[in-house]
């Protein structure tokens, strides 16, 4: 297997078998069929990791009359629609985004409304498209033992960015007395962020971004996890932080409820700083219920994003494009 990559740095090492082929820079995408020739003949079937710029790969795959496989862990065409609305901008890439959606010989979507959305918008048929969600390691994200809690401490991760509504979060956090928030990402949000914490007296901690491996005892020494996104594609944070044990409150919105089934391994609010606040405040007080649903979502997610599921539904999609 051969990963197609813009990264100009060094290298995770990677898993036997696996290479990576440097692309000279993104710019240059229109060329691939004719820069990357030797990547036609090798290659059995080609697959996108992403919808954005999927149009350049389908091209590719076409002039190298080869199968390809277009995965996404969300829709981009659907996301600019839902934070900016039907501009021109995101008229013209759903344009692009669609072409490529209908040249692509098969279709890797992680949720159903995401499916659905696709479907309707771009008009492709229900059997051009498979479900396969985004998976977690459970070897890395899972519940650890002897973690000292912070009290009254809830912790969220994502990039620093309007979409992800931490303001709101935040507010919620000021009515709860005590209450501290760390928030783990890096983005333009940062010093909006920092100033609105001071101002509503919040206790907030901007760590920045951290490793993967760092992950789970951070998370871990806090009592609640939170997402409060205007919406989401299939959140990664989430189900990592789930599979984790960790209690979650999360808004009822597209991505989130396909994660969080309410009362049964989480909760789903209304994405109003009173419902939110009342959601933290009832896993935070209630410790038997936060215990019980922290429980629920590790072996939920366990079952449903298990890399091993994941990937053997990939592989008998991609085995038979």
């Amino acid at each position: 297997m051969r990963i197609l990559t813009f990264d100009r740095g060094s290298l995770p090492l990677l898993p036997e078998g696996i290479s990576a082929v440097r692309f000279p820079h993104p710019v240059l995408l229109p060329l691939l069929p004719w820069t990357h020739r030797s990547l036609g003949r090798w290659a059995d079937v080609i697959k996108t990791n992403q919808s954005d710029g999927a149009h350049y790969y389908t091209r590719a795959a076409h002039v190298w009359n080869k199968p390809i496989v277009l995965r996404c862990g969300y829709v981009k065409g659907e996301y600019l629609e839902t934070v900016d609305g039907m501009t021109t901008a995101t008229a013209r890439y759903q344009t692009k985004e669609a072409r490529a959606f209908r040249a692509a010989t098969h279709c890797l979507l992680p949720t159903e409304d995401l499916s659905t959305w696709v479907r309707d918008r771009y008009q492709l048929p229900a059997d051009k498209i498979t479900l396969v969600p985004n998976f977690v390691d459970t070897a890395v994200f899972t519940p650890l033992a002897g973690i000292d809690k912070k009290p009254m401490s809830v912790v969220t991760v994502g990039r620093l960015s309007p979409v992800k509504r931490f303001d709101l979060l935040l507010r919620a956090c000021s009515g709860i007395l005590g209450c501290r928030l760390t928030i783990i990402g890096e983005g333009e949000e940062r010093g909006r962020l920092h100033d609105l914490a001071t101002e509503l007296g919040v206790e907030l901690s901007l760590p920045g971004n951290l490793e993967n491996v760092k992950l789970p005892a951070e998370l871990q020494k806090h009592r609640v996890f939170a997402i409060t996104s205007q919406r989401e594609g299939h959140p990664k944070s989430l189900i990592e932080a789930m599979a984790c044990g960790m209690p979650c409150v999360g808004v009822d919105a597209i991505g989130i409820r396909n994660v969080i089934s309410n009362d049964l391994n989480g909760l789903l609010v209304g994405a109003s700083v009173e419902q939110v606040r009342d959601g933290l405040s009832l896993l935070l007080q209630n410790e038997a219920l936060a215990h019980s649903l922290g429980g629920a979502a590790a072996d939920f997610t366990s079952e449903a994003y298990s890399f091993e599921r994941c990937m053997a539904t990939e592989l008998s999609v991609v085995g038979r494009p």
